[in-house]
């Protein structure tokens, strides 16, 4: 077992033979150390310790004592068999990035920042070269070593990117990141032999070439493939999927991510084909987890670097619970006010607010489908507001426009209008929370998720609603509603407010928004197994 204490050790015992093998990582003298002890004290099973640095040993030296560990049982005990050779690696193997990691960790704690940067140095190649070992062997697939190599690939890119972060020039990243820096991926060991050397050009290309290498191997082979469920069982050595996938992509290794700055560059590279499809999984997953924000901040990302556009401070993404609160707030303001004074010499005042955020509405759909669809043929604003949402939501207003009984409805003392509007909308929010809980599994991430989607849904509906009663609202009211009802007094939210053809019917908006989203989520359960958020 991996020891926590002193230096980073793998102990294992083989009772038939009466042997114990340990493997030793020294990470201060940069060496590891290969030893039996049959009773006697430990010896060392290989002539020459492997140590890391590039004079003396070659790389291929350390995957050959491995070859000789799986296939030569004569270095572990005169009595000892093929099969006990085998187990034994794959034991070792299985229990090796748990204790590189744990090296990782323990010199990050201590914030040696050159021993961590040797030390991430040596983790990359170990990992590398065991992960080589599983792969060449088709051992990686074996139920003792499937979780190991996943795990690999975790420990083998975090150490190279804390090399990168050490080593890697930021005038080349800056290049690379315009497409003009030259990657060296062709040798197997470059940035081993580079580091070693001064020339920094060398180390650039071929470090820089390795962490990214590491980071597609791990992030879409591994975190985006949701069938390998390495993140679910209780043996897995990783956080839950999605802290992982977020750690994969954030600059800092936490997220959360709002501009392009704090994306690794790996997916900052315009007209880069590999960064494209990474970005178009990441939109998609991210959306299918509920995560909108970040599901929208990935596709505009990815939009601006296919424009060409290049300002790693601009904010990405508007979606947040503090922005759907706003949006929902600030224009019931005058309708809140009016509920009190909506009398002279006010009653102006409101009915000019009111048309003046109508008219605005108005404007910002006709400039979104006008000039954002029409002229520039952009569809970023659409895909990221989660389209499935307005589609439902549109659908649940035909048949609530043009009903005389929802108009009747609407006409009805405030009372009745809060009572209707919390039956319908508490089941609406229910159900959105049991759909993003079954896929989620953590009930409070699925409580944030379903309340930032829910609001999203009524911004969404009540924005569509504003506009389509100050068009129909004329016809309608003036079949149902008596010219007592839409009037209005002291205590009462007024039925109509501001001036034609841009006046607002408040009780209607309260009424129809959250009827049409209910009717929209519903058809959406009904017809479709998609979450809610899938993109279109």
């Amino acid at each position: 077992m991996a020891r926590a204490l002193g230096l980073p050790r793998i102990e294992l015992r083989i009772e038939r033979i009466r042997t114990t093998f340990r493997f030793t990582y020294a990470f201060h003298a940069r060496e590891v150390r290969f030893e039996r002890d049959a009773g006697s004290g430990p010896e060392r099973l290989f002539p020459e310790t492997f140590s890391f640095h590039a004079e003396r040993h070659d790389p291929t030296e350390l995957y050959l004592q491995l070859e000789d560990l799986w296939s030569n049982p004569r270095l572990l005990a005169p009595g000892a068999n093929r099969r006990d050779a085998e187990d034994l690696t794959r034991r070792f193997i299985a229990q090796l990035p748990g204790c590189l990691e744990g090296a990782l960790d323990r010199l990050a704690g201590e914030s040696n920042e050159e021993m961590l940067g040797r030390a991430a140095e040596d983790v990359a190649l170990l990992a590398h070269v065991a992960g080589r070992f599983l792969a060449d062997k088709q051992l990686a697939d074996h139920p003792q070593l499937r979780m190991a190599a996943l795990h690999l690939r975790k420990v083998d890119f975090r150490s190279v990117c804390l090399v990168a972060r050490r080593r890697v020039s930021p005038e080349f990243v800056a290049r690379y990141l315009a497409g003009e820096g030259e990657l060296d991926t062709e040798r197997e060991f470059g940035a081993y032999y580079a580091l070693a050397g001064d020339d920094q050009d060398a180390i650039d290309r071929t470090v820089l070439g390795a962490a990214e290498r590491a980071f597609y191997r791990w992030l879409e082979d591994v975190c985006l493939d949701e069938e390998n469920r390495a993140f679910s069982g209780e043996d897995s050595p990783f956080a839950d999927r999605a802290t992982e996938v977020l750690a994969a992509v954030a600059e800092d290794g936490h997220g959360p991510v709002a501009r392009a700055r704090d994306l690794r560059p790996f997916l900052r590279r315009p007209g880069n084909r590999d960064c494209e499809r990474v970005l178009e999984k990441l939109e998609r997953w991210f959306l299918r987890q509920y995560d909108v924000r970040h599901g929208a901040v990935v596709l505009h990302h990815a939009a601006r670097l296919a424009a060409g556009h290049n300002d790693p401070d601009r904010v990405l993404s508007w979606h947040s619970r503090t922005a759907y609160l706003t949006a929902l707030l600030l224009p019931m303001i005058p309708f809140a006010a009016a509920t009190f004074l909506y009398r002279e010499p006010y009653r102006q005042v409101f009915d000019v607010w009111v048309s003046g955020e109508v008219m605005l509405l108005i404007a910002m759909a006709l400039w979104l489908f006008g000039f954002r669809f029409l002229w520039r043929r952009d569809l970023t604003f659409f895909h990221a507001s989660v389209p499935r949402i307005a589609a439902g939501i549109i659908v649940g207003y035909l048949p609530v426009f043009l009903i005389d009984e929802v108009w009747d409805l609407a006409g009805q003392p405030l009372v009745t209008l809060v009572t209707v509007v919390a039956m319908l909308g508490a089941p609406t929010f229910l159900y959105l929370y049991v759909e993003v809980q079954r896929r989620l599994r953590d009930p409070a991430i699925a409580l944030r998720r379903a309340t930032d989607v829910f609001l999203l849904g009524l911004l969404q509906s009540a924005a569509l609603g504003l506009v389509a009663t100050s068009l129909l609202g004329p016809l309608m009211s003036g079949r149902n509603w008596s010219s007592e009802q839409a009037g209005a007094f002291l205590g009462y939210l007024p039925r109509v407010l501001g001036i034609e053809p841009f006046a607002a019917f408040p009780t209607a908006i309260l009424l129809m928004s959250v009827l049409a989203f209910f009717i929209g989520t519903f058809l959406q359960m009904l017809w479709e197994e998609l979450p809610i958020t899938e993109p279109m």
